[in-house]
């Protein structure tokens, strides 16, 4: 975690609040210790408990990666255009991967088998492909 001082914080920028707006965003460390922020560190800007424990705090958000990779492709048709592709040639590279995994997002331990639960009450989560929803989650 951070010391605020000698080590570097690696801050999440997806807690959003009620309104979950980017522009409401408020970046926070990864780790919470509760050095800083409120008396339950960050966690006091999203919850109304008396305490918490230190965490640790990750999230995926595709919607998001998959804009980044979108303002890559669009970088990348303009530079082109401009014959200086090669100057984003690196940053194209890296939407690339981020893509490859992005796949992964489309896969979900919650997700139904598609069509397997058409007029049921209740029915058991997807395994493999089968939890597979070709929506980002």
């Amino acid at each position: 975690c951070e010391d605020g001082v000698t080590k570097p914080a690696y801050i999440n920028t997806y807690q959003r609040g009620s309104q979950e707006s980017v522009w409401e965003t408020i970046p926070q460390p990864a780790c919470d210790e509760k050095k800083f922020g409120g008396t339950n560190g960050y966690l006091d800007l999203f919850q109304t408990q008396a305490s918490y424990p230190s965490q640790w705090k990750y999230t995926d958000a595709p919607d998001a990666d998959a804009r980044a990779i979108e303002a890559a492709y669009w970088a990348n048709t303009w530079a082109t255009a401009q014959g200086k592709a090669a100057d984003v040639a690196t940053t194209v590279g890296k939407a690339g991967k981020l893509g490859d995994y992005l796949r992964y997002s489309f896969f979900d331990k919650y997700f139904k088998k598609i069509g397997s639960c058409i007029g049921a009450t209740t029915c058991a989560a997807g395994t493999g492909k089968n939890s597979m929803t070709y929506l980002l989650g």
